[in-house]
Order: C-alpha cells, then structure tokens, then sequence
C-alpha cells in the first residue's frame, strides 16, 4: 500500500465522509472507491498487442474519438471476411486464404477494441467533467 496526502476542499471532504457513512465504509476506503471508479479506462481485458495503439486513442481530440467510435470495416472488406469465414468453417482455406483471414482477424479484433476503447475515453471524459455531452 502507498501513502498519498492530498486537499480536498472542505465540500468535497464532506460529500465523501457522508458517503462512507450512509453505506457503512471506512472513509479511506470511500476515497479509494471513488478514486479507482474515476479513472479513465484501462486495459486490464485487452491483449498486450494492442495496447500501444489504444494508448494513442488517449491524446486525441474527442471529434477524432466519436468517429473512431462508429468505425466499421469497409463494406467490400466485411463481405470477403464473411466469405473466408465461412470456408474456415467448411475446412476449404488455401494457405494463402488463411494468412488472409487471419490479417483480416487482426484488423476486425483492432477495430473492435479501438471502437470501444474511443468510447470508453468519451464517457469517461464526459463523467469527469472533461466535456459536454
């Protein structure tokens, strides 16, 4: 455990130990709490191989991140990966299809995290009073 002295001001302070009171926690545990719920996302769930670049996601401007977040894979793209899919399924791959698919795999599990990542920040953002809804 580390030790950290910090000032609150004297409604925050309040607003905290009245909190620890009415749900019968210590009150270092209440700012430890409210502390670990306002931290941006993290990356505890994601594979290592894509943290540097989620970790990019966090300097960008929130217009950037509200478009990251509706990304989806080009529709001609969507539709080749479907189809590889499904032979995958069926055992009928050639070896240069199955480097495809697994490209493929890569760039959707990427876009997948990146979408949800970029939506995280911008809750978080929003919960933290870093910009409006």
């Amino acid at each position: 455990m580390h030790q950290l002295t910090i000032q609150l001001s004297d409604d925050l302070f309040t607003t905290l130990q009245k909190q620890a009171e009415a749900s019968h926690t210590e009150l270092n545990l209440m700012v430890q709490h409210s502390l670990r719920a306002g931290l941006p996302p993290t990356l505890e769930q994601v594979p290592v191989r894509f943290h540097a670049d989620l970790l990019t996601l966090n300097q960008l401007d929130t217009i950037t991140l509200q478009r990251i977040s509706q990304l989806d894979l080009n529709e001609n793209t969507a539709v080749q990966y479907s189809t590889l899919l499904e032979k995958h399924q069926a055992e009928l791959l050639t070896p240069a299809e199955q480097k495809q698919l697994e490209t493929w795999r890569e760039e959707a599990d990427l876009l997948m995290f990146r979408r949800a990542y970029a939506t995280a920040l911008l809750k978080w953002r929003t919960q933290a009073g870093l910009l409006k809804n």
